[in-house]
């Protein structure tokens, strides 16, 4: 996790995906279950489409299993979570787009919701939070300060700063030393 505090939107976001995974997880599991159902021949459709059901309740288990990924990633910060939030919600608005101009004023709120979400994820301290930019305004010093002369230096990756061999975490950024 960065150095700064994780915003209440994003944890209000993972917590949304949370949501979304168990409701994935869970439907999958159901639909598998009337899959393996049809299939002995205790409902009235054909047997054939147990496997269509099946395979409908298997890729909703491994969506659910991905927006788990996607809220831990959320929740601890990982600049690849605020990636594939920001396409999801992109390719959220030009789906409700699309289904806007074919009639559907349904989606208008989900439209919004997604417009939202993609003007968030640009929020300084949200990017920050990510490590995509500092929250500071102030310009970062020409020259980082010098180690001293018997612990030898090492530099953040993220940020360049100086650091101790000792130090896991870069203490101008959070983010763990390699």
């Amino acid at each position: 996790m960065g150095a700064t505090s994780r915003p209440l939107g994003i944890t209000l976001l993972a917590v949304i995906h949370i949501l979304q995974a168990i409701l994935l997880f869970l439907g999958g599991v159901a639909l598998i279950a009337l899959g393996a159902f049809i299939r002995r021949g205790l409902f009235g459709p054909p047997r054939l489409l147990h496997g269509v059901v099946s395979l409908i309740g298997i890729v909703a288990v491994v969506i659910g299993l991905l927006y788990l990924g996607l809220a831990w990633g959320l929740w601890t910060g990982k600049g690849w979570a605020w990636i594939l939030s920001l396409v999801l919600a992109v390719l959220g608005l030009i789906v409700y787009l699309i289904a806007l101009v074919r009639g559907r004023l349904v989606t208008i709120v989900l439209l919004i919701l997604d417009a939202i979400i993609v003007y968030y994820l640009f929020r300084p301290n949200v990017r920050a939070f990510f490590g995509e930019q500092k929250t500071s305004s102030q310009p970062a010093p020409a020259t980082a300060p010098t180690p001293a002369p018997t612990a030898p230096a090492r530099f953040c990756s993220n940020c360049g700063a100086t650091a101790q061999m000792s130090e896991k975490f870069c203490s101008h950024c959070g983010k763990p030393i390699s």
